[in-house]
């Protein structure tokens, strides 16, 4: 008898259950139907020999298959492992390559989770770890026990784990599995395979810059029927109507308008950039500190054109980011932590860990967001792995911009981020 041994959803709105004999099983995401049955692995999926133990998206375009002790990295533009990860190269080991990852998990992981807010899971025995996908190593304090901090969920050895996009993620282990309340933290459900999927809105894994009108509208009406945002008008907005946000909180992080900040609403959103804003709120504030606000200089308007991103609601410019660390209130300001920091030896990038550890997380993690989420090196399908690291050009544009230098010189107080074109 076939076992499950890992599962992933990827934006096609396709979710995979993978099995040890390597086959895998096809389920539609958006309906929670299960579309084919018994796909060959090897035969399917380019490059992958068989079923790995640990399957999950990444993001930019990439995902991650772990077995036992090495690794294979997955490119879904051109649908198949990335060559440089296939023989004659030799294997790719955890050891060394996934940064601060124990020495007992280097061996390999039980599965992965990733649940679109920067923050990759990785589960093993009776333990988790939250791996963070900025700095791109494993966050301090970890690991944890999974009884503890995974309410209700099955305490250990887990074989597979799924996020769809929406408001569930699926926890698999022996032949069971069970629905995880992302908004309340629990599991609420629990039954044997084959699993029985929620509907999930289209898009729920696709990077906002990606999005259609339809799927956009479809995220947005997730986001007011679980109470994440409310907007003034008609709670069921039309497929591509700009929306006024208020009161200006997303998820319960306000957005503060410095130029007008007792304004108690933002206008003029695209619901593309409605749902950039909502999983901006995701990834700035998946740990410690306890992010309260978001302070910008401008979402739905701007100076330029009437075609402009800022005009169409399709850009933010963050200008600072405010909330408590271990009870102690703080306000982290781009133009004073940033913008006018002098140059550091050795280095185009002025913020630095070394200088201030929290503004450093803060906003490289706010900039790292928007490349993976906004344009990056490209529009739409065309921007291409690697996303731009800081100190390089792109879309995202901030007080060390590599790029023109007189939008280097306009960005010394903001991080611009934006999906879509600049004039459209």
């Amino acid at each position: 008898m076939t076992s499950l041994r890992t599962a992933i959803t990827l934006p096609n709105n396709k979710s995979y259950l993978f099995f040890d004999d390597d086959t895998y099983h096809r389920y539609d995401a958006v309906t929670g139907v299960r579309e084919q049955t018994n796909l060959s692995v090897p035969d399917n999926w380019t490059g992958l020999a068989r079923t790995p133990d640990a399957f999950f998206w990444w993001g930019a375009g990439k995902a991650y298959a772990f077995t036992g002790a090495t690794y294979v990295r997955y490119d879904m533009p051109s649908d198949r492992i990335d060559p440089e990860y296939l023989p004659p190269n030799p294997p790719f080991a955890l050891a060394g390559n996934w940064k601060g990852l124990p020495s007992a998990w280097t061996a390999g992981v039980d599965t992965a989770l990733n649940l679109g807010n920067g923050k990759v899971f990785f589960f093993k025995d009776d333990q988790y770890i939250r791996y963070d996908i900025t700095a791109d190593s494993v966050d301090p304090g970890y690991p944890l026990s999974t009884a503890d901090q995974w309410h209700g969920m099955f305490p250990r050895d887990l074989t597979a784990a799924l996020h769809p996009g929406g408001r569930y993620a699926y926890i698999f282990r022996d032949g069971r599995y069970q629905r995880y309340d992302l908004d309340a933290d629990v599991v609420d459900e629990e039954d044997t395979l084959p699993p029985a999927f929620d509907p999930s809105p289209p898009g729920g894994v696709a990077p906002a810059r990606l999005l259609t009108p339809d799927q956009a509208n479809s995220l947005t009406l997730d986001l007011i029927a679980r109470g994440k945002v409310a907007l003034r008008g008609s709670s069921t907005p039309a497929v591509g109507q700009r929306l006024i946000v208020e009161p200006p909180s997303i998820d319960g992080i306000r957005y503060t308008n410095q130029i007008n900040p007792a304004a108690g609403f933002i206008d003029n959103v695209d619901q593309r950039m409605l749902i950039a804003l909502y999983r901006l709120t995701k990834w700035i504030n998946a740990s410690a500190p306890d992010v309260t606000e978001l302070l910008h200089l401008g979402i739905g308007h701007g100076s330029g054109p009437p075609n402009d991103c800022h005009n169409q609601g399709r850009a933010l410019d963050l200008s600072g980011i405010s909330g408590t660390l271990d009870g102690v209130a703080f306000r982290k300001s781009i133009l004073t932590d940033w913008g006018k920091l002098p140059a550091l030896p050795g280095s185009n990038v002025r913020i630095s860990p070394s200088v201030d550890a929290l503004a450093f997380q803060l906003f490289s993690t706010a900039f790292r967001y928007a490349t993976y989420e906004c344009e990056a090196n490209g529009i739409g399908s065309a921007n291409r792995w690697p996303m731009p690291d800081l100190g390089g050009s792109g879309f995202v544009i901030y007080p060390d911009y590599g790029g023109d230098i007189a939008l280097k010189l306009a960005h010394q107080n903001h991080i611009h981020m934006q999906v879509g074109k600049t004039l459209a």
